[in-house]
């Protein structure tokens, strides 16, 4: 089977990522100066910051290291007289000297930094990726930093830089075939890509429904009839399973019997975020709320999602529970949200996804819940998994909401109690905390996250008012133990707090 040519793939990208110029703006000379020339200014008359010289041409401070960014975890020190290096800052947990890019404490020890929301973390510095609160090495379709000796890429795989150019590499299995790919992806004369890279004939997408129960069919221009009609469908619906061969991508689903499932394969570059492209995932044999991995190789089909599910990894590493897919696009008028969830049920957007397109973001439904509800604060077990309650938004956008609404989370294997240190401070990695608490480091001096109690602030008034008389029988309303219900958010109507 032949390998397929990388134009299409490069011509994709250098769309994406390729800016536009920007046009300067003549600047006025000021009411100041208009009749002559402005009084005479040393260049950088201000003086520079430390690990900064004067560049006597451009007129201002720059980096007095080779290295400009000096990384995430480090910055730029006159280590001696007029010689200047990029300097690793190092934190201290427990006591104990953290390893370059641990920069807080999990759980008692030392760990990494991972943003929720784009590619970024503190373990760049290394050329590597936090993931469970360690830095190692880079994985799938993650930058990489060609030529390292220290953080490779795995076995089989290669830093390729000839997809996005500039020097930025990422992890790509070398392939001759499509066996060696993972599922949905397509062998490139560089290596496995994802299949939507290659065109339209590789999206997602299902046939077109008539109404009666048939399909819309295409009409030859003879007038004769021809096949099914087929259209693009966004994440978080169900889609075409594909086979692809001699540079073509087959369907070998049944007529308007889609069986895959439309995700999303990313690529996570530490200064641009995460990528997201749509794939066609064929479906595994894990039904709903049953364990599932993120590993879409062909040898792991038990552990890869049925028809309309998707894996949400809420165990630790890359495991999870299979849950229901959903659109998790915010609402827009005259647009309906589809597939969506039951009525008591949130669409969560557990990769903190935007689309470009405002179209369709890939999402799982768990059950609503409100910790400060006698009634809708309970969550009970997914399958065999128990849940906590977690006054997280479904959205992605606020980690701790407003007003004490949340979603049932799975929880983790073991769970920490309140006041402990606990390992997983997103909520959508799973819960570590048991329901009506937060795993986080506000108020914790030493940037330790513990599992932390949420309290309404309304019920404990720093005016001299009254607290309403329900305070005294919801739940979690109040604070116990000695602690005092602390504002941690100034958004406006907010009424959660933490008890520290």
């Amino acid at each position: 089977m032949r390998s397929r040519s990388l134009s299409v793939v490069v011509t994709a990208l250098a769309l994406v990522f390729t800016a536009c110029p920007v046009t300067p703006t003549p600047e006025d000379a000021g009411p100041g100066f208009d009749a002559g020339n402005p009084p005479a200014k040393a260049a950088c008359s201000g003086g520079c910051a430390e690990g900064q010289i004067c560049d006597a041409e451009l007129r201002t401070c720059v980096s007095a290291c080779t290295n400009p960014t000096c990384g995430n975890n480090s910055q730029c020190r006159e280590t001696s007289p007029g010689v200047h290096e990029c300097v690793e800052n190092r934190f201290e947990c427990g006591g104990n000297l953290c390893e370059p890019g641990e920069t807080t404490c999990r759980a008692g020890a030392c760990a990494c930094q991972v943003s929720l929301t784009g590619g970024s973390d503190t373990c760049q510095i290394n050329g590597e990726w936090c993931r469970n609160g360690a830095c190692e090495s880079p994985v799938q379709l993650e930058q990489c930093v060609v030529g390292s000796t220290t953080a490779r890429c795995p076995t089989g795989w290669t830093c390729n830089d000839q997809l996005f150019g500039g020097g930025t590499g990422v992890c790509l299995r070398t392939c001759t075939n499509e066996n060696q790919c993972n599922r949905g992806e397509v062998c490139s004369s560089i290596g496995c890509l994802p299949a939507r890279l290659f065109g339209a004939d590789y999206a997602c997408d299902q046939h077109v429904a008539d109404g009666d129960g048939g399909l819309v069919l295409a009409e030859l221009a003879d007038g004769g009839v021809g096949g099914p009609i087929r259209r693009i469908v966004a994440a978080g619906n169900t889609c075409l399973v594909k086979s692809f061969s001699n540079g073509a991508a087959v369907v070998t689903d049944a007529p308007g019997q889609g069986t895959g499932n439309c995700g999303y394969s990313f690529f996570r570059l530490w200064a641009r975020g995460n990528y997201a492209y749509e794939i066609c995932l064929p479906p595994g044999t894990a039904n709903l709320n049953e364990r599932c991995a993120l590993d879409t190789s062909l040898g792991t089909v038990a552990t890869q999602c049925n028809t309309g599910l998707t894996c949400v990894p809420t165990h630790q590493g890359n495991e999870g529970l299979c849950r229901k897919t959903c659109n998790a696009q915010p609402p827009a008028f005259g647009y309906a949200q589809t597939p969506a969830c039951n009525a008591d049920e949130a669409c969560v957007n557990y990769h903190r996804y935007q689309d470009p397109n405002s179209n369709s973001v890939l999402g799982a439904c768990m059950k609503r819940c409100n910790v400060f509800s006698a009634d809708a604060g309970t969550c009970a077990d997914e399958g065999t998994t128990p849940a906590s309650c977690v006054p997280t938004q479904a959205t992605g956008e606020l980690t701790l909401t407003l007003d004490g609404e949340g979603v049932c989370i799975p929880q983790h294997a073991t769970t920490a109690t309140l006041g402990q240190p606990c390992d997983e401070v997103d909520p959508f990695r799973g819960a570590t905390c048991a329901s009506g608490q937060m795993c986080t480091s506000a108020g914790d001096g030493n940037a330790e996250a513990r599992c932390t109690a949420v309290c309404d602030l309304t019920c404990s008034p720093t005016d001299g008012g009254t607290a309403p008389a329900s305070c005294a029988t919801r739940p979690n309303a109040t604070c116990a133990g000695g602690k005092t219900c602390t504002r941690v958010t100034s958004s406006t109507g907010a009424f959660v707090g933490f008890c520290l």
